[in-house]
């Protein structure tokens, strides 16, 4: 009998699945990125606080925003040396369950593998999908072209889930590491639609009105 009480009371705690909300969305519409950033997230909790940039280890680098996939804007870049990166950051406080998801071309000559990685300080980074292919928008061999009007759902990456150690945290960043050099100088890479999503964390007194409604339960059966 009291095996069958905790296997109600955990089922009741599991009933109500919390549904997932959208800490970070970067559209590039409005924070249009004619720079390496920062440029803040334009939709989302922490939209304010949440900044996309990107980094080249050569000068010669120039950022632009041509069209994204089915948007007027995304975050684009060339001159692509192994170890560059694009990175996202936000807060993850009193959300669990995170997860990243976002839409990534290339040109022809652009880079075409990629690590997306997370790190809680900035500095030690944990890769969380290993050497994706991103693919080519546009010329021979690519299965679609990006643009305004049309969106393709072959160039988007769905959501990863994050470890745990991202949930309630400060300040979490994520970044999409080039593995490779582009062909040449003019190779560019491109993202859009970026999103850092979570689910809120049951306060301790929704957890023990859960708790509290399964016994009640189980006294009237």
């Amino acid at each position: 009998m009291r095996k069958t009480i905790v296997l109600i009371v955990a089922a009741a705690l599991c009933a109500a699945p919390a549904l997932a909300d959208t800490l970070a969305h970067w559209t590039f519409e409005t924070s249009v990125p004619v720079n390496a950033g920062p440029h803040a997230a334009e939709l989302g909790l922490n939209a304010a606080a949440s900044f996309a940039s990107g980094f080249h280890a050569s000068a010669s680098t120039q950022y632009s925003n041509p069209v994204g996939n089915g948007s007027h804007e995304s975050f684009s870049s060339n001159v692509w040396a192994a170890g560059d990166y694009y990175q996202f950051t936000t807060s993850t406080l009193g959300y669990e369950s995170i997860t990243f998801g976002w839409d990534q071309a290339r040109s022809s000559t652009g880079p075409d593998i990629f690590d997306l990685e997370y790190s809680l300080d900035g500095t030690t980074f944990t890769t969380l999908v290993d050497n994706y292919v991103v693919l080519q928008s546009g010329g021979t061999g690519a299965p679609g072209t990006w643009s305004a009007t049309t969106y393709l759902p072959i160039y988007t990456f769905a959501p990863v889930a994050v470890p745990a150690a991202a949930a309630n945290q400060p300040i979490v960043y994520f970044r999409l590491t080039s593995q490779v050099t582009a062909s040449n100088t003019a190779g560019t890479n491109r993202v859009d639609d970026v999103i850092i999503g979570g689910t809120l964390i049951p306060e301790p007194a929704t957890m023990t009105l859960l708790a509290l409604g399964a016994l009640g339960l189980i006294r009237r059966r």
